[in-house]
Formats: structure tokens, sequence, C-alpha cells
């Protein structure tokens, strides 16, 4: 009789060895989540190929100033932070690009602001099509690549009112827009965002309500995220007849999500669920030409690069908000709370990268930063990213750009001037730009890259 306890007991001992160790290899394969020890890494011994491609980035609304569009509407109707002159970037831009030159980049991510080129339904505004153009041949005549994007969550406040991406039927107005600036520019611009961060825009606009409209219907967002994918796919067919050589990217967001208790079954499958919506979702529409039930045949294969920006992982579990009321971001023991809140997380950035290289084109990081006003977190997040990147793009990982978000400190959404995320400090009393500790250190990583 002892004998046959002895068994049982081992052989349960035994199964639950197994089903832990079966636990284990599960959670490491479904939910990968690196730490590195990052006081025994040298983030400075970075090795970028030739060719490499530096810059940095900004969007319209955020630094041109004085505009008249969605977003203003909603500052007034929301109560929110007005944008009002933001960084007069529409009055500055040679000063500006002055400061490209001094910090050394040879690419520049921009905006166009549809509002100023189309104030009402109709009505071309030839002169600020020409300010544009001025724009891409001063930065052409600088050395810089332009990279303008189409839509960086601005646009006509007329559009808007039609019902914007939520409607299918408005789609053509996007397109014919979007044609107008690339028969302006295409002969050139040879680089091409479609659409920034349509998750983004689709998630902050119809579910928590703090970009315009300020809706609150997960039904009306994923119906948006559906519409931004048509109507990348429609621009990018439309231009690629048009010019061939060209190059048409889309900007995403890939934010990833990891499960608060890595042992909770409610944790796994809600952390699942969100990557997917994020993130699965649009990449099964490249590659597969279908998104979240729909049929989307012209949005597979239609990327020549995939724009990446990356900020953070979200660690979620069963509570899910529908608010930025109810929103908080945790963090891990070991992780540093960033201005924004959540966690500054730079492993996240290779397991982005690895998820955008499976549509195997050419990977441009077009943002990368932290909002950082005393600029002491700033530097090591620079470094910490690069070095990553560096490890990647030794691993076999296609990265050809780097854009750190931002230029200089702007108008940040629905948060206002409150988070910094420039490498050039920004008075907005006077509009004076001070070059910040960490613009420095990009700028010798610039010119170090340039000397392999």
């Amino acid at each position: 009789m002892d004998d046959l306890v002895w068994q049982i007991l081992i052989a349960g001992f035994a199964i639950f060895v197994v089903f832990k160790i079966s636990l284990i290899t599960y959670r490491r394969r479904a939910f990968p989540e690196p730490h590195y020890k990052w006081d025994e890494i040298d983030t400075g011994d970075l090795s970028f190929p030739e060719g490499f491609i530096w810059g940095t980035a900004t969007a319209a609304h955020q630094i041109e100033g004085n505009q008249s569009n969605n977003w203003t509407d909603f500052e007034e109707r929301a109560g929110k932070e007005r944008s009002g002159e933001a960084c007069d970037h529409w009055n500055l831009w040679r000063d500006d690009f002055n400061l490209l030159s001094e910090i050394g980049v040879n690419s520049y991510r921009f905006s166009i602001e549809w509002s100023r080129l189309e104030p009402s339904p109709g009505e071309w505004n030839e002169k600020a099509m020409s300010t544009y153009s001025d724009m891409v041949d001063d930065l052409l005549g600088r050395g810089i690549r332009p990279m303008p994007t189409l839509h960086h969550f601005s646009h006509p406040s007329w559009w808007e009112e039609k019902g914007g991406f939520a409607d299918e039927r408005n789609l053509v107005d996007f397109l014919s827009y979007s044609e107008r600036v690339f028969d302006a520019l295409s002969d050139r611009v040879e680089v091409w965002c479609t659409i920034n961060e349509p998750t983004v825009f689709s998630a902050m606009g119809y579910t928590l309500g703090q970009f315009p409209p300020g809706r609150r219907s997960i039904f009306l967002t994923l119906r948006v995220m559906k519409n931004m994918m048509r109507a990348h796919s429609m621009v990018y067919k439309r231009l690629k007849e048009r010019a061939p050589e060209c190059k048409l990217g889309i900007a995403k967001n890939v934010t990833l999500f990891d499960p608060a208790n890595r042992w909770s079954p409610i944790d796994w499958p809600v952390s699942r669920l969100l990557e997917w919506l994020w993130n699965g979702a649009w990449r099964r529409a490249i590659t597969r030409g279908s998104m979240l039930g729909s049929r989307i045949p012209d949005a597979k294969g239609s990327l020549d690069f995939v724009g990446l920006n990356y900020y953070t992982h979200f660690i979620t579990g069963l509570f899910l908000p529908t608010s930025t009321e109810e929103l908080s971001f945790a963090k891990r023991e070991n992780e540093v709370g960033t201005e924004f809140g959540y966690p500054m997380y730079a492993e996240g950035m290779r397991r982005a990268i690895d998820f955008v290289s499976e549509l195997e084109v050419p990977i441009e990081i077009t943002e990368n930063g932290v909002a950082d006003s005393d600029d002491s977190l700033r530097p090591v997040h620079l470094m910490r990213h690069l070095w990553v990147i560096s490890e990647a793009i030794k691993d076999g990982r296609d990265v050809i750009s780097y854009h750190h978000w931002s230029l200089m400190d702007n108008f940040e959404w629905a948060e206002g001037y409150k988070m910094r995320f420039g490498l050039y400090h920004v008075d907005f009393e006077t509009q004076e730009r001070t070059l910040r500790p960490s613009g420095e250190i990009y700028r010798d990583v610039i010119k170090s890259s340039s000397k392999m």
C-alpha cells in the first residue's frame, strides 16, 4: 500500500512538472516579453550599414499653427487646449529646416495639411500648394529626402461634417486630394506615407473619444479602421499607376499588448484579442486582402515599404477602458515610466520590427521618441532604441531608416502642450528653438554613422 501511495505521488508530481513546463513554454511562445539587463549592455556600440537613412518627423497640425480643420473644431467643442499658433512653422519653416541641417539628418517626414489646400469642397489653394512645393525644393537643396504623409489625423471641417472616414462614400474625396498633391510633388518626392496610425485615429476618435469626432462606438471604430484601409489601398493603387517608381507605404503604430498576469487564463485571451485588433487585423489586410470580416482585395500587397511607429507596450487584463479617464498605464517592476504615463520598453522595438518583417518589405522607422520635458530620460531612451535597431539589422532585418519623434516640441493632440517630445525645446511665447542634449547625442550618432 505504501508503494502504491508513493507511485501515485510520484506520478502526480511528474504530471505537475510536465504541465508546468508546457505552460511556461506556451506562455513564452504566445507572449514573448523579454527584458534586457541594460546595465550590462553598451548602448553606444552601434553599427548601421552604409546608406542608412537618418531623420526626424513632425505633423502639420502640431507645428504649422493657425489651422482650421477637424481638430480645431474639436478643440473648441470638447473644451481642449487650443493648438493656436503652435510652432508657427508655416511662417518659420525655413528657419526650422536649418535645424534639420544642424543635426545632420538626411530625411524629413512631415505631413500635408489637406484643410490648407482645400478649405471648402472644390476650392483649391494654389498658394498653399506652392509653399509645400517650396519646402520640398528647400529640403532637396540641403540633401534631405522629403517624406510627406497625406493624412496625419487632420482633415477639412467640411469633410468631417460629411462623416469623414466613417462613410465609405467619402473616400473619393481623399483620393482626389491625394492625387492633386501627388501630381504637384511626385516629380521630386520619391517616398510617401498615405495615412498615419489608422488604428490610433480609429480608437481615439471612435472608442475613447479623445480625438475628433469624439465618438464612443465600437461599431464605428471597426468601420473607420476598415475604411482607412480602403482609403490607403485606393490611394496606393492610383498613385502607383501615375508614377510606378515612387515608393508608397503606411505609418503603422505597433503597440504591443502583454498580459498583466502572465499566468492568468483571463489576461491571456484579453491581450491576444487586443493584439489582434490593434496589429493583427491590419497585417492580415496587407497580406490577405481581408480585414475584420470584410474583403478589401486592393489592400493585399499595397506597400512598397512599411512605416513603423513604436513607443511602448500595454500591460492588459480583464478590465478594458472605454475612455481615457479610465485608462491607466501599468508597468513592470523593472520598467521606467515616461511623462506620458506608459513605460519605456525598448525591448519591444525588436518585437515590433519582427512583427512587420513578415510583410517582407523594407522597414522605415517613421516615429520613435518620448515625452520628456527636462531631457533626463530621452538620451537613454534614444540610445536603447538605436541599439535594438542596430542589433535587428545585424540579424538580417531590413530596417533602412530611423526618424526620431519629434524635431521640436509641439501640440501633442489631446494632451496639448504639456507633453514635450522635441530634440529642440520650443519656447511657445518667443518661438525660440534650443537644441537639447539629447539632440546633440543624436547629431553625434548620425555623424559617427556617416564615417563607418
